[in-house]
This record gives structure tokens, C-alpha cells and sequence, in this order.
């Protein structure tokens, strides 16, 4: 899982920044806002931001996030608890806000919580997946082989079940800010339709959506 850091306090940043890699997440920190609003294309799984920033405060650069992705968790950190700031937090998109000082343990489990899915997703001829571990299975419980891109297009479908996802949120998820283009998409899709089944796959006008009924536990 990659995390988005942002937070200008270096001693609370590395100790964050400690906490996940020591889970084996990837955690990319910013200081500055206007750094970490360039770097959202690069295909996150869960934001940390702090408000009060050099450049953009991060309740702009949520505004700015929740503009192209509705879905990825995002958690404000803040020592600012006016009340008008914590509905502003909301009405931007954010899912959760911790009130500085806070233990680092409390931040952990918000982001266990929201951003780590312990549930498979049922897909058809029996498939499903594995949103935590981003292990897919077959319809005899054995794991397919997958590779890494293949991996973020599972785990962003999957997150968006039901739901058109578009070419252009794809792009920047899957190739994490490289530029593809819809050839380089549609390759992708083709090789993960053969892995599985060519119809939990929808092709819209601008994008792509996963077709599923049910969640599995």
C-alpha cells in the first residue's frame, strides 16, 4: 500500500514515516503543499494530511484530490479543532480527522480501518480477490499469478465496484504519474480479462467498470 504524506513537522513526519515502512508500506512525505498536489497522479491508496502547510494547506489539496478520485481514503491531522475547520474537513472529502498531539498508534488504526480492505471480492466463474493481501484466486482457492500492474487494476476496480472508473484515473493509479495512453490500457485490460473472464471487465465510453453482485467475507 502507498501512502501520501503531508505534513511539515519533520520529527512527526519521520516517525510516521518509520511506523508504516516497518508495515512494508510505501510512504512518500511532502512539506510543502504545492509539492504534494503535483505528486497525487503517482496512484495513492490513502492520504495523510496535515492543514496548516507551506503553499496549499491540505485542505485545499484534499478539494483538489476529491476533484479527480471520490473514493481513495483521506485523513486529516490537525491541532486546529474549531469546528468550522472540522466541517470544512468533511465537505472536502475527508474520512476521518485526528487532533493534534495524537499517538501514533490511533493514526495506525484509522488507516488500518479505512484503508486496508480484509474482504474478497467475489468475481465470476468463481475468481475473487483479495483487496489486502491483492492476491486474486481461482475458482479452486489457488492464487494466480499476477503482475504488478495488473495488481493496481484489480485493487482500483475493486475499490469502485459497480462503478465506471475512467481512463484517466487509471492511467494514474496503475503507472503511478507515467504516461501510457488508452493502447497501454487496453493491453492491460485484455491480459487480466484472460487471467479471469472477459465479462467482469465492462468497457464504457471513458473508462472501465467491474461488474460484481456480491462481497465475500
Amino acid at each position: 500500500m502507498k501512502i501520501l504524506l503531508l505534513e511539515d513537522n519533520v520529527s512527526l513526519s519521520e516517525i510516521i514515516k518509520e511506523m508504516f515502512e516497518e508495515k512494508g508500506l510505501i510512504v512518500d512525505w511532502f512539506k510543502d503543499g504545492e509539492e504534494a498536489l503535483y505528486a497525487i497522479i503517482n496512484g495513492y491508496d490513502c492520504f495523510v494530511l496535515d492543514i496548516n502547510v507551506p503553499s496549499l494547506s491540505g485542505l485545499n489539496l484534499l478539494k483538489e484530490i476529491r476533484d479527480r478520485d471520490k473514493t481513495t481514503p483521506a485523513i486529516i491531522i490537525s491541532s486546529n479543532i474549531e469546528l468550522e475547520t472540522i466541517q470544512k474537513a468533511y465537505v472536502n472529502g475527508c474520512n476521518d480527522f485526528l487532533k493534534k498531539p495524537f499517538y501514533i498508534y490511533e493514526l495506525e488504526c484509522k488507516v488500518d480501518l479505512l484503508c486496508k480492505n480484509e474482504k474478497n471480492i467475489n468475481l465470476c466463474e468463481g475468481f475473487s480477490y483479495n483487496l489486502k493481501a491483492e492476491i486474486l484466486y481461482d475458482k479452486e482457492n489457488n492464487s494466480v499469478k499476477l503482475t504488478h500492474k495488473e495488481k493496481r487494476l484489480l485493487t482500483l476496480l475493486c475499490k469502485t465496484p459497480n462503478i465506471t472508473v475512467s481512463l484517466e484515473v487509471i492511467e494514474q493509479y496503475v503507472w503511478e504519474g507515467e504516461i501510457v495512453g488508452i493502447s497501454g490500457i487496453r493491453s492491460l485490460i485484455k491480459r487480466v480479462r484472460l487471467k479471469i473472464c472477459k465479462e467482469f471487465i465492462q468497457t464504457e465510453n471513458y473508462g472501465y467498470k467491474l461488474i460484481t453482485n456480491q462481497m465475500g467475507s
